[in-house]
């Protein structure tokens, strides 16, 4: 699917991506969304515009990582939504390509930073008719707002976790760590980068970003550098929180070990005393009156003094 816009002194409305493109020759202002769209689609849109084939490639490709490149006329920018799901971030490439008086972006599915962008778009023409550098900035602004959300949830499982360290049964809590480690490790691996992307944007060296939008953009870029001091706090956290799971899983292994020793130590003797009357030869208690009851009770001093032993040593 094709959405395109047209932006001019008369306001924001929907248009055919031909026409919004067309429009730019006359000083309007052309913003065209691709959602799901095909390489050799978006070059046939797209030609009129003289985008490079590079870009055009990469548009429509998953692997890329944020970054922004500089042609001149234009920028390619990459960046990344994200979705908290189940311990794991849904992360979602939008590419982009802004040029001075057009937007483009590439997407595939629903990208709730666009979606927002087509619904306020109406209402606010502004954002697309003073040029595409505010639309662009709106978009990364509600981008950025939902890992806030998702910098909540991390905090929340955080400390219900370290509540349930302390918390005996909790069999499944190593597997619910690591799942959380291993989420936050993927959203990392696209944070700092993404961050790195918008300070850039900042910089005064690009032409399609005016000075008047760098300071919103700081503004982007601040939050971003939260959210990453946040995701290396949770790191930090998370990793504290899987060495002391697994020190508490130790020393209770540890507990029942050494009370299955004191165990085996006080049945020890009790052994030796009953593999000695065990034998057959004819010993001498056999022939006393109460030489069973002599038996018995050699077995219940000898536990006892063991016992009593390991008492004294600290062992039981």
């Amino acid at each position: 699917m094709i959405r395109a816009w047209i932006a001019d002194a008369g306001g924001a409305r929907a248009a055919e991506p031909a026409d919004a493109i067309a429009a730019l020759a006359g000083g309007a202002c052309a913003w065209v969304d691709f959602d799901c769209e095909t390489e050799d689609v978006a070059r046939r849109t797209l030609e009129p515009l003289g985008i490079h084939p590079l870009v055009l490639e990469d548009m429509v490709m998953e692997i890329n990582r944020p970054k922004v490149d500089n042609y001149g006329a234009y920028l390619y920018l990459v960046v990344h939504s994200a979705r908290w799901d189940q311990d794991r971030p849904q992360l979602r490439e939008l590419d982009v390509v802004l040029g001075e008086r057009f937007l483009v972006t590439y997407h595939d599915g629903s990208t709730r930073s666009i979606a927002a962008a087509h619904e306020v778009l109406p209402r606010r023409p502004e954002l697309l008719s003073r040029g595409p550098s505010p639309l662009l900035h709106f978009i990364l602004d509600v981008l950025v707002d939902h890992y806030l959300p998702i910098m909540d949830r991390i905090g929340e499982e955080v400390d219900l976790l370290e509540e349930q360290v302390f918390q005996p049964g909790q069999r499944r809590l190593h597997q619910r760590v690591l799942r959380l480690k291993r989420g936050m490790s993927a959203l990392r691996r696209i944070m700092g980068p993404q961050r790195d992307t918008v300070l850039a944007l900042t910089r005064d060296e690009f032409r399609a970003v005016p000075a008047e939008i760098r300071p919103f953009l700081r503004d982007v870029y601040d939050r971003l550098a939260r959210v990453s001091d946040l995701l290396d706090s949770f790191r930090d956290e998370i990793s504290s929180l899987l060495e002391l799971h697994v020190s508490l899983v130790s020393n209770r292994l540890n507990a029942v070990i050494k009370r299955l020793t004191v165990i085996a130590t006080v049945g020890l003797p009790l052994t030796v005393v009953t593999s000695y009357y065990g034998m057959n030869f004819a010993l001498p208690e056999y022939r006393w009156p109460w030489g069973e009851w002599y038996a018995l009770g050699l077995l219940v001093l000898t536990a006892l003094a063991t016992w009593w032993f390991l008492r004294r040593q600290r062992l039981d």
